[in-house]
């Protein structure tokens, strides 16, 4: 299989393991879905935020699953963003396949475009420069500090009631109380509509919304491992001919060339 199977798979993993096992052997604390070990729980690095800021005191499996958080951003990247969340897989399920790849057939056709109107041969070229090389704030994190502000002023997580990776969480829960126990509420009825709602609409959630991909961001600017590279025999921009299809068609909008990703 491909990489990107291998992703969906991972990810379906995720989803289904976490509240399965908890709920199965009752294993961690804190909620239901939880998965860890007695008082140590697996949870959302901004929620544990959240939790912490709007308790306004200090939990000590919230600073664990931050730690545990940060060392795996630093040694691995983003892997959490590409191999655990289901946001995008469900973004392709509702929106079709056509929808799904219809900024990667964008970027093919910018790429393919700037490579025909660029001079041919000659020395190689210096990096596009991606729009998130490097540490770059954007919406993202307007989002992240919206969220944390709001759980400090109200005093609870405020963001987490209508975060697409916690209502997949939440919805899964539901059915399984449904059907274990003969329990409904009226959750299993919105949870996945809103949950549906964003997915469809909210079409470039992960790279203009997510505040858990803002807080991974600024944490993967430490990482040097798991990098992309470039091969330079195939490369385009190595002969020398004025080819962005690497940026244009790249989901995260980064460089590979640059050495600031």
């Amino acid at each position: 299989m491909n990489l990107r199977r291998w992703r969906g798979l991972c990810a379906l993993l995720v989803v289904v393991a976490v509240p399965v096992l908890g709920l199965l052997f009752h294993t961690g604390g804190g909620t239901l879905s939880a998965l860890g070990i007695d008082a140590v729980a697996a949870l959302c690095p901004v929620g544990a935020l959240e939790a912490m800021l709007g308790a306004k005191s200090v939990v000590l499996h919230g600073l664990i699953c931050l730690g545990i958080t940060v060392l795996l951003v630093i040694a691995l990247g983003k892997v959490l963003c590409a191999w655990a969340c289901p946001v995008p897989w469900l973004q392709k399920f509702f929106r079709g396949k056509k929808g799904a790849s219809a900024s990667d057939a964008e970027g093919a056709r910018a790429g393919a475009q700037g490579e025909k109107t660029s001079p041919c041969g000659g020395e190689a070229l210096p990096p596009v420069g991606g729009a998130r090389d490097g540490v770059r704030l954007d919406s993202r994190h307007v989002v992240l500090a919206g969220a944390l502000g709001s759980s400090a002023l109200f005093g609870f997580p405020v963001f987490c009631l209508v975060c697409p990776i916690g209502l997949t969480f939440a919805t899964l829960i539901g059915l399984w109380q449904l059907f274990s126990l003969n329990e409904t509420s009226w959750g299993l009825l919105l949870f996945p509509a809103l949950l549906i709602l964003e997915v469809t609409l909210l079409r470039k959630w992960c790279t203009k919304i997510c505040p858990v991909s803002a807080l991974l961001s600024l944490i993967a600017s430490a990482n040097r491992t798991l990098r992309p590279s470039v091969a330079k025999t195939a490369c385009l921009r190595e002969k020398g001919i004025d080819c962005t299809a690497c940026v244009e068609a790249c989901p995260e909008q980064v460089d590979p060339h640059s050495a600031l990703i």
